[in-house]
């Protein structure tokens, strides 16, 4: 049994690992949060007595969170977090970029985790504060992506650099009476009307492309593109899973924790 874990911009995301599969835990914005309590709460009472045998990190925060959650994990689970990377290849995926090692990681195990799931031509798009694009070839190549803000991100940026609108949350509808709905309906149907063109785009690449969306702001595609896709929320975890099973760190002993673990 392990933990996989995806930091992304904003929000930490989770999962338990087990011969069952993956259990989702709750998600949290790690911003300003007292990090050692969050954990305490969401991820050490689904564990129950049990310990993890690893954690599997994909990391795109920098430092902001992850020296601390390492900390948790040394102290509380007994492991050191396995972080994984981006690289030049991996399983016969080939990474499109010039310097493989800038490619976002989250970007890189959602590609791994598609190609687990699903066969063929693959268009991944992860939505949160940004929506990342990637078109993968059925032969492995990927053939590049794009970057676009998050349906979230635009509403904030418009309240921050125009002083008379403001970040709003509502029904995202094409026509609206109000400047709240206004600015929900226009920045939903950015985001939906950008993708929608990607995907078109990669269909002129390639033949019989799938097109996968996860993230935060799935849903939201899923609801309005015009493009079939599938919503697969688990998908960069799914990509953790696959790059960690060659990637673990043995665990720290009690001896060097100075405690007594409970037997998984």
């Amino acid at each position: 049994m392990r933990i996989l874990v995806d930091i992304g911009n904003s929000r930490c995301k989770a999962a338990i690992e087990d011969h069952d599969g993956l259990h989702p835990l709750d998600t949290f914005a790690w911003a300003d949060v007292f990090l050692h309590e969050v954990l305490d709460t969401l991820w050490l009472k689904p564990l129950g007595n049990r310990l993890p045998a690893s954690v599997v990190v994909s990391n795109v925060a920098g430092d902001r969170l992850l020296p601390n959650l390492s900390a948790w994990c040394r102290t509380k689970l007994g492991v050191e977090p396995v972080v994984v990377a981006s690289t030049a290849e991996f399983r016969g995926l080939k990474n499109g970029y010039q310097e493989p090692s800038t490619f976002g990681v989250d970007r890189w195990a959602a590609m791994i985790g598609a190609r687990a799931e699903y066969c063929g031509a693959l268009c991944v798009i992860d939505s949160g504060t940004a929506t990342t694009v990637d078109l993968i070839a059925a032969d492995g190549q990927h053939l590049g992506g794009a970057i676009v803000p998050g349906i979230y991100t635009m509403r904030r940026s418009l309240g921050k650099y125009a002083s008379a609108l403001f970040a709003a949350d509502g029904e995202i509808s094409p026509f609206s009476d109000t400047t709240a709905a206004g600015i929900a309906g226009g920045t939903g149907y950015a985001s939906v009307g950008a993708m929608d063109r990607f995907v078109l785009e990669a269909s002129k690449r390639v033949d019989s492309v799938t097109t996968i969306v996860t993230g935060g702001e799935a849903a939201i595609l899923e609801s309005l593109m015009l493009s079939d896709v599938v919503h697969d929320p688990l998908l960069v975890l799914k990509g953790v899973s696959v790059l960690g099973g060659e990637m673990v760190k043995p665990a720290i002993s009690a001896e060097q924790l100075g405690m007594r673990l409970p037997v998984d």
